[in-house]
């Protein structure tokens, strides 16, 4: 996509300057003189240009969109275009885009994450994907589901539910001893070691919320399909991410990552519209999971009526629930995708990088932080935690608050503080948060 379709598309050059009129001077006027009547084009390789698109407080400096991101621009207007139609006739307008909207948002969706739209289901959140996921799967009694002590609430509930109710087992490992020091080989060695023979699926968390820790998702791709070399169909053991916080802060291809399920909100890095997510399957993986929300597909809907259907539904037809959502929300997350696809998922990654190692940098230099998040930028993305001596995280949290800086603190038994910059922040915010943090010594 093209700087100029993609400002037409998402209809920024019609509200653009009442919104942010400062923005009128990143435009490249020199190369898109107004005399040839040509519309200047807006700098998107910008980092101050990026910034603009989030009508977010910058009297205080925002370390937290991880939590639940603000709209950018482009994804405001669209849910305003969708709000407006479904208020001026909502059932007219169903009726004519529903079953056209949704494809859409999965062709946005999957040229990102370059897979098959077919095989994403949409959802509203990492939550309800992975409970889908693991409420969904064929899992029969004694079967194990092997997990981590590094995984979120979520995780562990769906998989404790999914268990309760198939008679299947879980058991959780820890992958590494320290986040200080964790390595590939660490992971990998603690999770090929706990395979057993009952394991018939292994699911991980790409970036640990609670340390900070990223994963190596591809070379434990490899193990899994080690392990699956020596197994049959029947019991092959599948591969499960939990990817909300690598996805849109890393450059990488979904369908190349190994995994043969990917569950992740898309209102966190990916700055997607609230309430809207993406679970991912495999299409040779489809037949291990059936639905639990009937689907609003025509498939789906045909079946029910007694019409001839395709012989093997799609994933997207089956695992999408059904039922009214925030459509104006939901319809809207392609152009969250088409904005993450024009900024360049490379430069969005490189960019986020260099603030974390730049924070992370800072941090290691005092003498009363200790950084929990590995440095090396392979092990780490964009969270970043620590603690400071003789303070608890509520009153480091609190105390950040004050100073104007929006930290968080990781809801686990052991809670670290975090701060997680993205593309809306700059280097003089994260050079401001070092210095407060200085300032808490002693």
């Amino acid at each position: 996509m093209n700087r100029r379709k993609f400002i037409n598309s998402s209809g920024l050059t019609m509200g653009l300057a009442g919104f942010f009129p400062s923005v009128l001077t990143t435009w490249d006027t020199a190369a898109q003189p107004a005399a040839q009547g040509i519309a200047p084009v807006l700098d998107t390789s910008s980092w101050d240009w990026v910034r603009t698109q989030f009508e977010l407080d910058h009297s205080r400096i925002q370390m937290s969109q991880m939590l639940l991101a603000s709209h950018p621009l482009p994804v405001k207007e669209a849910i305003a275009k969708h709000r407006t139609a479904y208020n001026e006739s909502p059932a007219t307008y169903w009726e004519e885009h529903f079953m056209t909207a949704e494809k859409e948002v999965t062709a946005a969706a999957g040229k990102y994450m370059n897979v098959d739209p077919e095989e994403i289901a949409l959802t509203d959140s990492t939550t309800m994907g992975t409970s889908l996921l693991f409420n969904g799967m064929k899992l029969k009694p004694g079967d194990e589901v092997l997990q981590t002590t590094h995984d979120h609430y979520v995780t562990d509930m769906s998989v404790k539910y999914a268990c309760e109710k198939s008679g299947a087992v879980y058991r959780r490992i820890d992958e590494y001893a320290d986040p200080r020091t964790v390595s590939v080989d660490e992971v990998t060695s603690n999770i090929r070691k706990a395979i057993s023979d009952k394991t018939r699926v292994v699911v991980v968390t790409w970036v640990h919320s609670c340390t900070g820790v990223k994963l190596p998702i591809r070379a434990i791709s490899e193990v899994i399909a080690e392990v699956n070399q020596g197994r049959g169909d029947e019991d092959r053991l599948y591969f499960v991410v939990d990817g909300v916080h690598g996805f849109g802060n890393q450059d990488e291809d979904i369908s190349a990552l190994g995994c043969d399920f990917f569950s992740a909100g898309t209102h966190k890095w990916i700055f997607g519209p609230r309430g809207t997510g993406v679970l991912y399957g495999k299409k040779s993986a489809w037949d291990f999971v059936r639905p639990t929300i009937p689907a609003f597909s025509r498939y789906a809907y045909d079946t029910w009526l007694g019409i001839d259907t395709p012989a093997q539904p799609t994933f997207n037809e089956l695992m999408s629930p059904g039922g009214f959502h925030a459509f104006d929300h939901r319809w809207a997350l392609n152009a969250a995708f088409d904005f993450q696809s024009e900024l360049g998922r490379d430069k969005v990654h490189e960019r986020t990088t260099e603030l974390s190692t730049r924070l992370k940098s800072g941090l290691q230099s005092m003498g009363h932080v200790d950084l929990i998040t590995p440095a090396d930028e392979g092990l780490s993305a964009g969270i970043n935690c620590f603690m400071v001596k003789g303070m608890q995280t509520p009153e480091l949290v609190q105390k950040l608050h004050e100073k104007g800086i929006i930290a968080s603190a990781s809801p686990y038994a052991v809670s670290y503080t975090r701060l997680t910059p993205c593309v809306i922040n700059t280097e003089e915010e994260v050079d401001k948060c070092l210095a407060v943090v200085e300032e808490m010594a002693g």
